[in-house]
């Protein structure tokens, strides 16, 4: 949730906040009979606060929408040209750097391999004992 600091109405600033039924006051008050923890008793008020904020990040969104909406009228063309251009670059990094790893670990299976061998030369397997 984003805190609204000191925008909200007068008096109403710390509910929502873990502030319900004595939390965080400084008061060592039971906050209530065990097992009602959950309960919050002005939750009209709590869905109010959360609708609040909310409004906040709805405008945004519809500016947000508005303002792509204009772009594309006016330069989507050009934008999308460029945006091609960025993603192909990215995408042309990426297969970059998966090619790079997949030499790294065929070198290191190479090298594994060889490990291997030179322990195998070693230190032969002796062959098992046949029993008379």
């Amino acid at each position: 949730m984003h805190d609204r600091g000191n925008d909200g109405p007068p008096g109403r600033r710390d509910e929502g906040r873990g502030e319900r039924r004595g939390e965080g006051r400084g008061d060592e008050r039971p906050g209530g009979p065990e097992g009602t923890e959950f309960l919050d008793l002005e939750m009209s008020k709590v869905l109010y606060e959360e609708a609040a904020q909310l409004t906040r990040a709805a405008v945004r969104d519809i500016l947000r929408q508005s303002i792509e909406k204009r772009l594309r009228e006016r330069l989507g063309d050009r934008l999308e040209a460029i945006a091609r251009l960025a993603a192909d670059e990215l995408a042309d990094d990426v297969e970059a750097n998966l090619d790079i790893e997949a030499r790294i670990a065929a070198r290191r299976q190479t090298r594994a391999s060889r490990e291997a061998a030179v322990q195998d030369a070693l230190f032969p397997a002796k062959p098992p004992r046949e029993e008379p």
